[in-house]
């Protein structure tokens, strides 16, 4: 199937964070994520999880992430070019360090939540 850019919707996570489906099915689905701005890199990450097993590719900007596994709690500043992999129902998040930073997340199965 072919997801044009004209069909696309871009939905407000929140002030600061843009999301927009890129294309999905099958049990797969890719997102781009919008970042406006840089947050101070002190703040707390607010962490979530999900059923979905996750990649991220950092295609603009700096990150920082976290993953917060049982016994395995990790952080680090990731950049463009670098990529993160999510197991399912595992912690995480992530706090961008520049303004426009950008992220392609891969999600399995589909988020029915972004639908």
């Amino acid at each position: 199937m072919f997801f044009t850019k004209e069909e696309r919707v871009a939905q407000k996570v929140d002030e600061n964070t843009t999301r927009i489906l890129l294309a999905h099915g099958s049990g797969l689905m890719n997102a781009l994520i919008i970042f406006e701005k840089g947050q101070d890199p002190d703040q707390p990450i607010l962490l979530h999880r999900h059923q979905h097993v996750q990649t991220t590719y950092v295609l603009q900007g700096k990150f920082k992430f976290v993953i917060d596994e049982p016994d395995n709690y990790q952080e680090k500043i990731v950049q463009q070019g670098d990529a993160i992999y999510f197991p399912s129902d595992v912690l995480h998040g992530c706090l961008p360090l520049t303004d426009d930073a950008r992220l392609l997340d891969s999600f399995t199965p589909e988020r029915e939540d972004f639908l």
